[in-house]
């Protein structure tokens, strides 16, 4: 009998889903055999909701810690540095771009490759738009950096990326973290938004 599929909706900019990443690490884990995890990204920043952080600084650096209180995870100083100098530039396509490039070369480890792209920015401060950060990453994992540099550079995983996009935003899911399941008859909603990992083995039980 075939696994079940569940789709994990994020993106890079949210810090839902950097406290998210140890509750579906753990989900992937305790439904091995059972369950086949699908990660893609939502598109938070994107278009028009592209722009310096300093815009929302204000707002992030309020919430985080309610954030840090319900998930237990911490967010770096130099994270907030980031926030308080204001300048780096909020958009979500480049890092999203170079996660979809990751998963040509290691599909295996997409969940992996992406919880190492948020600690970078909200433990370490890094830059998301500099394909540096990445090559670092990738190479982590045994990726050629080259190779990446390659496919990264390359219009079709932008356009792919885009597709993405439009997709899970054609699913209604614009709050992430999300999971939905994969269904023949299109996608059933399973959570939206941030929910524990006690929570989310309840439900994923249930459907099972």
């Amino acid at each position: 009998m075939a696994n079940r599929e569940i789709i994990y909706i994020w993106d890079p900019l949210c810090g839902w889903c950097f406290s998210f990443s140890p509750v579906i690490s753990r989900l992937e884990a305790e439904f091995s055999g059972k369950v086949d995890f699908e990660i893609v990204s939502g598109g938070l920043a994107i278009g028009d909701r592209v722009g310096p952080v300093s815009q929302k600084a204000v707002f992030i650096k309020k919430r985080l810690p309610d954030v840090e209180r319900i998930s237990g995870v911490k967010f770096g100083e130099k994270y907030i540095q980031l926030l308080d100098e204001g300048t780096s530039i909020g958009d979500s396509l480049p890092p999203s771009i170079a996660f979809n490039v990751f998963k040509s070369f290691r599909p295996a480890n997409s969940l992996k490759f992406a919880a190492s792209i948020q600690y970078a920015y909200f433990s370490e401060g890094k830059d998301l738009n500099n394909i540096k950060t990445y090559l670092g990453i990738a190479e982590q994992f045994e990726v050629n950096k080259h190779g990446f540099m390659e496919r990264y550079e390359d219009p079709f995983y932008r356009d792919l990326t885009e597709v993405i996009f439009r997709m899970t935003k054609s699913w209604g899911m614009e709050k992430y973290p999300s999971l939905v399941e994969k269904q023949d008859s299109g996608i059933r909603v399973i959570q939206k938004g941030y929910a524990t990992y006690e929570e989310l083995k309840e439900k994923i039980a249930s459907i099972l």
